[in-house]
């Protein structure tokens, strides 16, 4: 069985640096990354992800991913390419929210489904049970197709404290 040579990446926010999506490719990267950008602008393959949500967010201001490469190896098997990239998006979740919708490997491990209505509905009367009005509008804004930097802005948050207290909440919400 011959080997394949797989590189490990990650895609990041050239405004802050901060780490997004963590992929695995046996093409060439920078055609993964034109790919990336692709899929979330013809918005085909997964067009509600957050992946493709945040590049296009990127986009509407001007700004592409910026792409690191983490290693570059060769395998046999593709399980055990597999097997590293959920170790790099383990590493990685540790110290920073992802874009990617499973914890890796093949196949769709760790893919959550989307929610019903009467989850998204228990979520909103959470963040209204909890005193979070605000909350409550960055998930409306998002339901009515606002990108991330449209609500923060509009909430009059950073960024930074955005991500941290609320993307995930409202994803989950919207999904």
């Amino acid at each position: 069985m011959a080997r394949t040579t797989y590189t490990f990446y990650y895609l990041h926010d050239p405004r802050n640096e901060q780490i997004g999506y963590v992929g695995m490719t046996t093409e060439p990267i920078q055609k993964r990354i034109r790919r990336h950008i692709q899929e979330a602008t013809e918005q085909k393959h997964s067009p509600e992800s957050e992946k493709n949500k945040w590049i296009r967010d990127l986009l509407d201001e001007g700004l592409r991913p910026r792409c690191t490469e983490l290693e570059v190896t060769a395998y046999k098997d593709p399980q055990h390419a597999a097997n590293r990239r959920q170790h790099w998006i383990a590493n990685m979740k540790q110290d920073v929210t992802l874009t990617n919708m499973t914890d890796g490997g093949l196949g769709t491990p760790g893919f959550s489904p989307e929610f019903d209505e009467e989850h998204r509905q228990k979520i909103k009367e959470a963040a209204t049970k909890f005193g979070d009005p605000a909350l409550e509008q960055a998930i409306e804004m998002r339901r009515e197709g606002k990108t991330y930097k449209q609500i923060y802005d509009s909430l009059g948050m950073s960024r930074t404290n955005f991500y941290k207290d609320y993307k995930d909440k409202v994803a989950e919400a919207c999904q």
